[in-house]
């Protein structure tokens, strides 16, 4: 098997990433310093810097979770670091705010930090496991899909490119706007069904969501030369797919045709 390359910057820094992700019964999740060549039994996974596409998945004994980590080093910025943890068939969301203002390697249902940031990594990991046992979720998923109707109330909105990127780029106007929000709308009830959320409340907050952003682009004059503009009916398609799974289909026909159910 050909062993795998390192990036330079993991050659030139490696000795600072000695914290691992660990498990054992009586601490449950945890990280703790185990020097290169050690391998005991508490050891899940070690920080790496291979160059390119790693995927790795670790499950805990006897909890019915999987972690999943992702990595792409080395690759500018394609490259990401980011893991999913799934409780059974359930995933465990992160409703970071910073990623609703994120375009490219962000998504609620993933853990994404900036690359290399292995301690961030394993502490969201961490957090999520036991968060996850309490099943907190409303007050955060509230606050992110709020500040996301937010977003389509603002003459303008400053993006960045991905999370490692210090200087974000100004988007302004409506239809920049819906663009970018329509983007994590369809993250966010993806997400929701990834997570197999049934809290009223917070479906409720979605539902009100969808309708708004529907209202949003069909008060716009829109440009069908513009070939970002079918980006808008993919967005529409997921809310309509949402609706729909929560008895909203009629609503959102006539809302779309002007006519009232």
């Amino acid at each position: 098997m050909a062993i795998r390359k390192t990036t330079r910057f993991w050659e030139e820094h490696k000795n600072q990433y000695t914290k691992c992700l660990c498990y054992s019964d009586k601490y449950g999740l945890y990280t703790d310093n185990i020097p290169e060549g050690d391998n005991p039994k508490e050891l899940l996974y070690r920080p790496h810097g291979y160059t390119g596409y790693v995927i790795n998945k670790i499950e805990i004994p006897g909890r019915n979770v999987e972690i999943t980590i992702l990595s792409n080093l080395g690759y500018g910025s394609a490259s990401y670091l980011r893991a999913s943890v799934n409780f059974g068939h359930r995933r465990i969301l992160d409703f970071d705010m910073s990623k609703l203002y994120v375009l490219n390697h962000c998504s609620i249902a993933t853990f994404d930090v900036p690359v290399y940031s292995w301690n961030h990594l394993f502490e969201k990991i961490i957090n999520a496991y036991n968060r996850a046992s309490l099943n907190i979720l409303t007050t955060a998923a509230i606050a992110y899909i709020d500040e996301l109707s937010d977003m389509l109330d603002r003459d303008e909105i400053l993006v960045k490119g991905n999370i490692d990127k210090e200087k974000p780029t100004k988007w302004d106007g409506a239809f920049l706007i819906s663009l970018h929000a329509g983007g994590k709308i369809q993250d966010l009830v993806k997400g929701l069904e990834a997570a197999e959320v049934s809290d009223p409340t917070v479906l409720k907050y979605a539902m009100n969501l969808c309708r708004k952003y529907i209202l949003n682009v069909k008060a716009q004059t829109l440009d069908y030369e513009d070939s970002r503009t079918s980006q808008l009916s993919e967005s529409l398609l997921s809310v309509h797919k949402f609706m729909c799974a929560n008895k909203g289909g009629t609503e959102y026909l006539s809302m779309i045709l002007d006519k009232e159910v």
